[in-house]
C-alpha cells in the first residue's frame, strides 16, 4: 500500500502485535494513514511516527476516502467526536500552560503553549497514561502528554477546587486553570476567570498582575456591540488610524514619498490573488518594518502591518499609542473600543465592521499593529 494515504472510516482498534492479543489504543474517524503495509487479507501494519508499529485487524474500516454513507460508531471515551467546540474527533487540554513539543518527549523544542480547555484534534488515542499523543493546533503539529487531556474542564468545579485550596501552590494551580479556561470561552467566562485571578493576586500581593487583571475585566465589561459608525466618524476627523511621526494616515493612504521617508525604500511588491484584502489594481508593498496595500493606478498606499518603532504609532481618539505605551496604558486608552482580548498572544483586537486591528505587545510594550481582513 506504500505511501498512498488511507483513511479510517470509524473508530478502529490498534494492537501492538500482529496476533492482535493486546489492544493499545484506537484510530479516530478521519485519521490519515500514509504508511500502511498489507500483511494479509485480515491484517494491516501501520507505521506511526516515533512509535512502534501498530496493527489493524478491522481492515474494512480503512478506506481510500470518506463519505457520508460510512457506518460510523461513537469514539470510546474520553475522545469527543464533535461538539460546540470542534467538529471532528478531539480532546481538551486539562492543565494550564501545556507545552506542545516537536517530538514526544519532555526535552524537545516547544512549538507553542496551549491554554487550559484548548480543543486539540487527534488521529490516534493511546491507552498508556504515560504516552504522548500527536495533536494539531492552529495548523501546527506536535505532541502533548495524553495524561493532560480529556473532557473539557468545568469552570464551576475548578472554582470550587480553588476555594478549597489550602496552599499557595494549589491556589496558583487552580487560579491559572480557571483564568485560561476563561480565555478559551466567552467574554463572560473570561470575566469569571479574571475575577478569580484578581482574588488570587490580592491574597498573594501580586500588585502588577492585580492592576492589569482588573483593567482587563473593565475592558471586557465595556466591549462595544457595534462601533462601525463611531470609528468611521473618528477616521473622518483623523482621530483613528496608523500614524507616522504623529501624522495620521490619510483616508486614501500615504504617498510613496512619505512612506520612504519614514520607512525606507520598498523591499518587495507582489499581488497575491488569494488575498481578500486586495482589490482591483492593488498589490502588497513590503517595507522592512511595514506592509502596505498599494493601488497601482492611484499610486496610494494604505498601511496594513506596522512595527511600532522609529516614530510609528496608532491614534485612538486623541491619543497616539507608541512603542512606549504599556499594556495597562493601552487598556485605559482602548476601553470602550477594544472588542476582544487574545491573551495567549498578548494582543487586543479592535473590530471595525468586517475587519479588525490587532495590537500586539512584547515585554509589556506595544510592538506591532496589523489590520486583519476577514474573508
Amino acid at each position: 500500500m506504500g505511501q498512498t494515504t488511507k483513511y479510517i472510516a470509524t473508530p478502529t482498534k490498534a494492537y501492538e502485535d500482529a496476533k492482535a492479543t493486546k489492544e493499545v489504543g484506537f484510530f479516530t474517524r478521519g485519521a490519515h494513514l500514509s504508511n500502511l503495509i498489507k500483511v494479509n487479507k485480515t491484517l494491516l501494519k501501520a507505521e506511526v511516527d516515533y512509535s512502534t508499529p501498530l496493527y489493524i485487524i478491522d481492515v474494512q474500516n480503512v478506506k481510500n476516502n470518506l463519505n457520508s454513507a460510512d457506518e460510523v460508531e461513537e469514539s470510546p471515551a474520553p475522545v469527543i467526536d464533535a461538539d460546540d467546540y470542534y467538529g471532528s474527533p478531539h480532546l481538551f487540554t486539562t492543565v494550564a500552560g501545556l507545552k506542545m513539543r516537536e517530538y514526544p518527549n519532555s526535552t524537545s523544542n516547544v512549538i507553542t503553549v496551549l491554554l487550559n480547555g484548548t480543543a486539540v484534534p487527534i488521529d490516534y488515542y493511546p491507552y498508556d497514561s504515560e504516552a504522548w499523543v500527536a495533536v494539531t493546533y492552529n495548523d501546527l503539529k506536535g505532541y502533548i502528554p495524553v495524561k493532560y487531556t480529556g473532557k473539557r474542564p468545568i469552570m464551576n468545579q475548578l472554582i470550587t477546587a480553588y476555594k478549597k485550596a489550602t496552599t499557595v501552590e494549589d491556589q496558583k494551580k487552580y487560579a491559572e486553570r480557571i483564568l485560561e479556561l476563561g480565555w478559551n470561552g466567552t467574554d463572560q467566562e473570561a470575566i469569571q476567570g479574571l475575577t478569580t485571578y484578581v482574588d488570587y493576586a490580592q491574597k498573594n500581593n501580586l500588585t502588577e498582575i492585580l492592576s492589569l487583571t482588573k483593567l482587563q475585566i473593565d475592558v471586557l465589561k465595556a466591549v462595544p456591540i457595534d462601533q462601525f459608525d463611531k470609528i468611521a466618524k473618528m477616521k473622518n476627523k483623523k482621530l483613528f488610524g496608523f500614524t507616522l511621526n504623529s501624522e495620521v494616515e490619510p483616508r486614501n493612504g500615504f504617498s510613496l514619498a512619505t512612506l520612504e521617508k519614514n520607512l525606507g525604500k520598498v523591499k518587495d511588491s507582489y499581488a497575491n490573488l488569494d488575498d481578500c484584502g486586495l482589490g482591483d489594481y492593488e498589490s502588497n508593498v513590503i517595507f522592512y518594518t511595514a506592509e502596505c496595500i498599494g493601488h497601482d493606478v492611484a499610486r496610494t498606499y494604505m498601511l496594513r502591518k506596522l512595527d511600532i518603532i522609529n516614530g510609528a504609532g496608532f491614534k485612538i481618539n486623541n491619543t497616539i499609542v507608541s512603542d512606549q505605551t504599556t499594556e495597562k496604558e493601552f487598556l485605559q486608552i482602548g476601553k470602550g473600543y477594544i472588542t476582544s482580548i487574545l491573551n495567549n498572544q498578548y494582543a487586543y483586537m479592535i473590530a471595525v465592521g468586517d475587519d479588525a486591528y490587532k495590537f500586539t505587545f512584547v515585554n509589556g510594550k506595544l510592538s506591532h499593529v496589523e489590520l486583519i481582513y476577514f474573508c
